[in-house]
């Protein structure tokens, strides 16, 4: 029997049937072959694939449909009715809801994956056009299994996926049940190292990613984008699919070939920083990069503001008392977003917003420039904290941030 989750009566139903996970202190649901899939006997995966009947009346009774208008509905609206049901069920902390189905719209309910990939380089290569895609489409919270679902990665594929994987905006190592084990540690002291560095920098990311995923909820932007979107007018970027923008500011050039340790990259017009040396290229040009096993090509677009968080385990473990905001030389600025993480009082104004502004100084000849931080807006207030504003080849200054306005120069 198929739940009709078109029903608004069976979408309550559904989410009222969550209250015993909930009441076990689960907080997010994984929707996982939630599509109307069916086998003759014998039941199983051994079992002939049938049809679910496309005649089958579906939806209320003022607007009934039938299966065969409603089918890609399907998967979408449980994960509706699960989203409605956690809400209802916790009412002051915000749930997790991963689905395998959707259609247009689930951004609203739940985050979305692949589903089942493989541990081959060809599936982390499709990964990068594969999510861009989903959030052009408006599907922003989107990842892959990294590793690959089924097969067994190796040693160098895990290490590079686990790097590309830091970008995407759902972050998760997955694999089925008969394949070898896939935790960093099983490949080693080498890789294993490479995956915590590519963790951590992820945690250090989350104060951009934060923003990230508001801009995502509040304008439909994705988070994960193709280089076209910020280049519209270069032809050069318009077939560049292994190259990919994380927001507007960092650029990444993922190795998904065996044995690569040098790669081509197009960097679009601008100045670009290398994320790990600080040295400068002009744009509009290829440039030969050094990537051995422990470096995925990073770039960072001058006059970027990245806000920084310090290295955790998991996001609640310790208050983020302090902040470190690494600026690019150039003209820029950042509005940095910020709220509990937990509840929805966000949605009554207990939010705050922070821009800062970074620009050259033109009256001077030594190249100096001035850091701008506007006064916080919105009514939540972040822990006490001390902010780090570190400008790459000038220097970084220090102070406590209390919300008010502040001019620095370096």
């Amino acid at each position: 029997m198929f739940p009709d989750f078109l029903r608004p009566e069976v979408r309550e139903w559904w989410g009222h049937q969550h209250q015993d996970l909930v009441d076990a202190g689960i907080a997010g649901i994984w929707n996982d072959m939630n599509e109307p899939a069916m086998n003759d006997r014998p039941f199983g995966d051994p079992g002939k694939k049938i049809w679910f009947p496309l005649d089958a009346p579906q939806g209320p009774v003022d607007e009934q449909t039938t299966h065969a208008e409603s089918h890609n509905l399907y998967g979408q609206m449980m994960a509706r009715a699960c989203a409605e049901g956690l809400e209802r069920l916790r009412p002051n902390a915000r749930s997790f809801v991963l689905t395998r189905s959707g259609y247009a719209g689930v951004q609203r309910w739940s985050a979305v994956w692949t589903g089942d990939n493989q541990s081959l380089w060809e599936y982390l290569e499709m990964s990068l056009p594969a999510l861009c895609n989903l959030g052009l489409s408006g599907v922003a919270f989107v990842g892959e299994d990294i590793g690959g679902f089924a097969g067994n990665a190796t040693a160098e594929l895990f290490a590079r996926w686990m790097q590309v994987g830091m970008l995407y905006p759902m972050m998760r190592a997955h694999s089925m049940i008969a394949s070898a084990r896939h935790e960093p540690w099983v490949f080693g002291d080498r890789v294993e190292k490479i995956c915590r560095e590519y963790i951590e920098l992820r945690y250090r990311l989350l104060p951009y990613l934060y923003t990230l995923f508001w801009e995502a909820a509040t304008t439909g932007a994705p988070i994960l984008r193709p280089l076209l979107y910020h280049f519209p007018n270069d032809p050069k970027t318009y077939n560049l699919y292994d190259q990919v923008l994380l927001g507007p500011s960092l650029m990444a050039a993922p190795v998904y070939r065996p044995g690569v340790e040098e790669r081509l990259v197009y960097l679009p017009e601008g100045v670009w920083y290398d994320w790990w040396s600080g040295e400068t290229h002009q744009g509009a040009s290829h440039i030969v990069t050094h990537a051995p096993l422990e470096k995925m090509p990073l770039f960072v677009r001058a006059g970027a503001i990245i806000p920084l968080a310090p290295v955790m385990q998991y996001t609640d473990e310790r208050p983020m008392n302090e902040l470190r905001l690494r600026v690019y030389p150039g003209e820029g600025e950042w509005t940095l977003y910020e709220d509990d993480g937990r509840s929805f009082e966000y949605r009554t104004g207990a939010w705050a917003t922070t821009t800062y502004r970074v620009h050259s100084n033109d009256s001077q000849t030594d190249g100096s420039q001035t850091v701008e931080i506007a006064a916080r807006q919105g009514e939540w207030q972040p822990q006490p904290r001390q902010v780090t504003v570190e400008v790459i080849g000038k220097g970084e200054q220090q102070f406590e941030d209390d919300g008010s306005d502040r001019r620095l120069t370096f």
